[in-house]
């Protein structure tokens, strides 16, 4: 019991300790009203505040030039505010070797920093050039502009460190391909949130000069990824290459030139007993690694890896023991291979490992996911118990297979409770060190199987961090209230609001459709329990009304009892969205910064919006169709006409809508994106699917997957046919109708 007691105890001091304040629910920083994200390790405030103004000057020696010329420029960007010089107040940039004391680690100390805001001082020493840089990012962070439009900070000393030396956010490059400007804006905001490795994902995107066939149409040249590379490193970011094989490798294999490395005909995953795929797979490797100078580290993604020795050049018997062995041995040649060329190797330590064999993992190895379920948890003792000790990443998923939006808050998912994931993401890192394990860094996964825009990953990327960098504080709460104000500045009032309609918007988006036997996609090869099993592929739509209701009535199998459920729901929903975006046009005029994302947020309220109003239209003209019936009932022709016209009416005007809504979403994608999987330079797009994944975005070569479940339903051919019955049975009856 007094152990216990021990161990809370130090728990709620560490809490306390990671703020300087002695509040569970808010920081020292959020009393006075300033936002800083991540949260400081330590904060120790004066009385009173000072004003910044621009009559301010910057004094700094060779060390601190990047970092002057990034406050500069991020004045100006974030405040409107550029520093002449003219006055008496200096903003005094150093580098002093364990200035900032606290960090656990010789890594995490050359990120540490301490910034002493007096009168007419601002003093930031970092403990290292890159120490300076945080520092720096603090100082822009706290800058905020009061009611009476001057300038403040408070005065007093802030302290800073990370707990977690990586602290990683992930690009997946899947279903689309950022444009270079696209790249560099976001490295700078990353770099304002003390980011210092992206997962890039690169799938097809880059050329790949060794294979180039792997390359899609247009993809990023060498000298493009390496000046994407030297921009991020500026920043003190790692442009790390993540690279998907042997599995997930349909985008290879996909080509016939790479149709005989296959395992066992799918082209899923490569066959693991074939030296020529191994040799593309390095090939690979290769490529990004001239790519990406500079870069410490390489991620080898060996996740789901569902096949190891399956296929017939593989001598051992396919079972689990040799899909251990055999993935097992793919790793340790890879991480060999790749500290010959100098880089640290990250991999997914997963299934079809088994937890025996965990100790024969190589030295060095860092693992990019903590399992704190199935036996993994503490890897590094067991690795020790080996002679040989692997790090890992605290890895949270913000984004899934859940469409348009994340699940970042509580909600109702498929029939079960989700937990939000901004939840999980406040305790994993602690977590995973409470359990035992010793994590590296962080890990923000943003998957792009369903395609959703990047900018809706923004808020779970700088949770993660926020967590990976000060583990123990803030409250969830407040880490939100200080990203958005960080993020949009002044007039982004309640985007938490705003984030909480979109999501709820996109749940009922998701949850309403039909799941029917897909007419669009062959049978899958097999999924994660083997060859054969899980087969079926399966579509998103709705019924329509049926035309034969004009005739039938109420005998019918009518669209409003089908859906009497979704119906009973859509227009609160629609009322609901349609306050959302009047909630985003007003911000949209208002914030100071982050407006494409706002742009973005909009685009995705009003497809979301079509969902509900497609449903309630289509009642309507049912019920249209309902009372022509009647009227023929009761010989009534031309009542009957009118009631068929205003059905067609009904349709005619939401597929108007939606055209709209569709090109308001196609052009304000491609602002930030190529459009998806593009013809370039004569040059076709090899249009193919994984043959064992189907993700939402994938049932489309175009952005047009957001609107496939709507196509399905094929409404255009639906009003065809109407129009063609009310003709009919007009002349039929002597109605005259209108062109």
């Amino acid at each position: 019991m007094n152990r216990l007691l021990s161990y809370l105890l130090l728990a709620l001091l560490a809490t306390f300790s990671t703020t300087g304040s002695g509040l569970a629910f808010l920081t020292e920083l959020r009393e006075r009203g300033y936002s800083l994200i991540p949260a400081p390790q330590q904060v120790k405030l004066s009385e009173g505040d000072i004003v910044v103004d621009e009559s301010w000057g910057i004094e700094t020696g060779p060390e601190g030039r990047f970092s002057a010329g990034w406050i500069r420029n991020w004045s100006d960007k974030l405040h409107r505010l550029s520093f002449e010089g003219t006055g008496s107040g200096r903003i005094v940039l150093r580098v002093v070797p364990g200035t900032a004391k606290g960090a656990k680690t010789d890594r995490t100390a050359a990120q540490a920093y301490k910034l002493e805001i007096t009168d007419h001082m601002v003093e930031i020493t970092g403990n290292t050039v890159q120490g300076l840089f945080y520092g720096v990012q603090s100082f822009l962070q706290l800058l905020k502009r009061q009611q009476h439009g001057k300038l403040t900070l408070p005065v007093g000393v802030i302290t800073d460190w990370p707990d977690l030396e990586l602290r990683f956010i992930h690009w997946d490059f899947l279903h689309h391909q950022k444009r270079p400007e696209t790249i560099r804006r976001l490295l700078d905001w990353l770099a304002l949130f003390k980011v210092n490795c992206v997962g890039f994902e690169i799938i097809d995107k880059y050329e790949f000069p060794r294979r180039p066939i792997a390359g899609c149409p247009g993809a990023y040249t060498k000298e493009e990824m390496q000046e994407f590379a030297r921009y991020a490193l500026e920043r003190n970011i790692q442009i790390v290459p993540v690279v998907q094989a042997p599995g997930h490798f349909s985008y290879v294999l996909k080509h016939p030139q790479f149709a005989h490395l296959r395992a066992d005909g799918s082209n899923y995953q490569a066959c693991m007993c074939d030296e020529d795929a191994i040799q593309l797979i390095f090939d690979l490797y290769q490529d990004l690694i001239d790519a990406t100078p500079g870069v410490e580290y390489f991620h080898v993604a060996t996740d789901e890896v569902y096949y190891a020795g399956i296929c017939d050049k593989c001598e051992r018997e396919y079972n689990p023991e040799n899909r251990s062995r055999i993935w097992l041995e793919f790793v340790n040649r890879a991480h060999g291979w790749l500290a010959e060329r100098g880089r640290k190797m990250i991999t997914w330590v997963e299934y079809p490992l088994l937890p025996r064999h965990v100790p024969l993992l190589p030295d060095g190895l860092i693992n990019g996911v903590i399992w704190l379920e199935d036996g993994y948890v503490n890897i590094s003792r067991k690795i020790i118990e080996g002679g040989n000790r692997v790090r890992q990443l605290s890895y949270t998923s913000m984004h899934g297979a859940e469409l348009l939006f994340p699940n970042y808050f509580n909600t109702l998912y498929r029939g079960s409770d989700f937990e939000g994931r901004l939840y999980v993401a406040a305790r994993k890192p602690r977590g995973a060190i409470e359990a035992g394990a010793d994590p590296l860094g962080s890990f923000a996964a943003s998957w792009d199987t369903s395609g959703p825009h990047e900018e809706t990953f923004w808020l779970g990327w700088i949770t993660v961090t926020q967590y990976a960098w000060s583990s123990y504080a803030p409250e969830i709460e407040q880490s939100v209230a200080d990203f958005m104000e960080v993020f949009y500045g002044q007039g982004g009032e309640n985007m938490a609001g705003v984030y909480r309609l979109l999501q709820k918007g996109a749940r009922f988006f998701e949850a309403g459709w039909d799941r029917v036997i897909s007419r669009e996609r062959p049978l899958a090869y097999g999924n994660s329990q083997g060859p054969g099993i899980g087969t079926q592929r399966w579509d998103l739509t709705l019924g329509v009304p049926p035309l034969k209701a004009a005739e039938a009535g109420q005998e019918a199998e009518l669209f409003s009892r089908k859906y009497a459920k979704i119906l009973a729901d859509a227009r609160s929903r629609r009322d609901e969205i349609d306050q959302l975006i009047h909630m985003l046009s007003d911000r949209l005029a208002r914030v100071e910064r982050n407006r494409y994302n706002l742009e973005v947020f909009l685009s995705v309220a009003y497809l979301e919006r079509h969902f509900p109003e497609t449903i309630l239209a289509l009642e309507s003209a049912e019920k249209s169709l309902l009372a022509a019936a009647e009227a023929g009932k009761e010989d009534n022709a031309e009542t009957k006409v009118s009631h068929l016209l205003a059905a067609e009416k009904e349709v005619r005007r939401l597929l108007a809508r939606r055209e709209r809504m569709w090109q308001h979403v196609v052009q304000t994608w491609e602002k930030s994106r190529y459009p998806k999987n593009r013809d370039y330079n004569g040059r076709e797009y090899l249009y193919i699917g994984s043959d064992v994944k189907d993700g939402f975005a994938g049932r489309r070569r175009g952005l047009d997957y957001l609107i496939a479940p709507f196509q399905r339903m094929d409404l255009e051919e639906w009003r065809e046919k109407l129009v063609q019955k009310t003709q009919e049975y007009a002349t039929k009856h002597g109605v005259q109708l209108d062109n």
